[in-house]
């Protein structure tokens, strides 16, 4: 398994925090989101970007209160149908408790754009969730759990599976995955 370099930042830096974050965003403008978040020491225990925590002490450090209130304006402004479904979502994946309404919203919208609109689709079609990974060995991990763990094939322990070409050979066909939050979640085509 692939370490990211930026793993054992967590241990051994603290996470920046006001100017001291403000000035490390400016300053590394060229690097992504993910290394950005990474770097200034916002990595949850899988060694994946807590982006939450970050986005946070970012509006903190300017000075914007961050306040749940919002939150509840937010569900009760959403449809019947999308309330099911956003309850479904938090029952499936527990952490949506903890974020935004804007950025639920943003997971729906992104959702929707893969043909998941009601609760029942999402029960269907969401197969499986991991923490995302820079070299894409999450997609060879969840052909391993699919061989494994669903269909439950005892593979012998001296054969050598390519489990990320097997991916992009046998599986991606049959399934579409949308990185959010750090995570990636496997949903199927044809639910």
């Amino acid at each position: 398994m692939t370490t990211l370099p930026h793993s054992n930042l967590a241990t051994k830096q603290e996470r920046l925090a006001g100017q001291e974050l403000l000035d490390f965003i400016k300053g590394s403008a060229s690097a992504t989101k993910t290394e950005q978040c990474l770097r200034s020491g916002y990595i949850k225990e899988s060694g994946s970007p807590a982006f939450t925590d970050w986005y946070v002490a970012i509006l903190e450090a300017r000075g914007i209160d961050y306040d749940t209130e919002p939150e509840t304006t937010w569900y009760d402004s959403l449809t019947e149908q999308d309330q099911e479904l956003y309850d479904m979502i938090e029952e499936r994946c527990d952490e949506f408790t903890k974020l935004s309404g804007e950025q639920c919203q943003e997971f729906m919208d992104e959702l929707s754009s893969l043909g998941i609109t009601t609760a029942e689709q999402f029960e269907d079609a969401l197969y499986y969730q991991l923490s995302t990974r820079h070299d894409e060995s999450h997609l060879g991990e969840f052909v391993e759990y699919l061989v494994t763990e669903v269909n439950c094939e005892e593979l012998p322990d001296f054969l050598c599976i390519d489990w990320m070409q097997s991916w992009y050979s046998n599986y991606c066909h049959d399934f579409s995955t949308l990185d959010f939050d750090g995570d990636t979640y496997f949903f199927y085509n044809h639910f």
